[in-house]
């Protein structure tokens, strides 16, 4: 909640209170998206109340901001596609690689004149064994150690930040680089300027019209 704290003063507090809500459903909702699982009935109906939530929030405290076609199919769509298929992320790149993985190890076991054909028999086979879940799933992908497994703990842990040698640094590079960010930052500024001023402008006119 850096982006939060950096607001603090420079925005109204009822923008300000809005933008952290948005960010507190925001990372609930990602959390039930990046899951390669199978969720639950609880889960789905706490996503769909979130999605909601947030929908309405920004609609209300920040009309002004554009809805994108990824956004709208996250927060008006996947609610719907929880409910018929229960997950998002086995069915995302990841997940699907890994079904292909075990197809292409798999399928010569099952005759088929063509490609879809042997496909076919194999997700039949699976389905009636009750193997399609995702603890099958789990089983194929790669795995990695928890993350506590792979914290460094010792002083003397070459992972740690303080133990890494230190890299060389230009300081005309590191300059551009500053240069560069306080143009960025300045483009993005002037364009919420834009944005927001523009849409205070057609409310305006739309209430005199009225």
């Amino acid at each position: 909640m850096d982006v939060c704290l950096a607001l603090e003063g420079k925005v109204s507090e009822t923008n300000l209170a809005a933008y952290e809500r948005a960010w507190s459903l925001w990372n609930r909702v990602r959390k039930t998206l990046n899951r390669a699982a199978i969720i639950s009935a609880e889960e789905a109906a706490q996503f769909l109340a979130d999605t909601s939530s947030m929908v309405s929030l920004v609609k209300r405290s920040f009309p002004w901001l554009p809805i994108s076609p990824k956004l709208h199919i996250l927060m008006c769509h996947a609610p719907d596609f929880f409910e018929r298929f229960g997950s998002i992320r086995l069915y995302g790149e990841q997940g699907l690689e890994a079904w292909h993985g075990r197809y292409g190890q798999n399928a010569v076991k099952y005759p088929g004149a063509t490609e879809l054909e042997r496909a076919a028999a194999f997700m039949r086979e699976m389905a009636l064994a009750r193997e399609a879940g995702s603890d099958v799933l789990a089983r194929y992908a790669p795995s990695r150690k928890p993350a506590k497994a792979r914290k460094a703990t010792k002083p003397d842990d070459k992972r740690r930040r303080e133990n890494k040698p230190r890299l060389l640094t230009c300081s005309a590079k590191n300059g551009k680089a500053e240069k560069k960010r306080k143009q960025w930052a300045a483009k993005i500024s002037g364009e919420a300027s834009t944005t927001v001023g523009a849409y205070i402008e057609r409310e305006h006119k739309m209430r005199a019209q009225a």
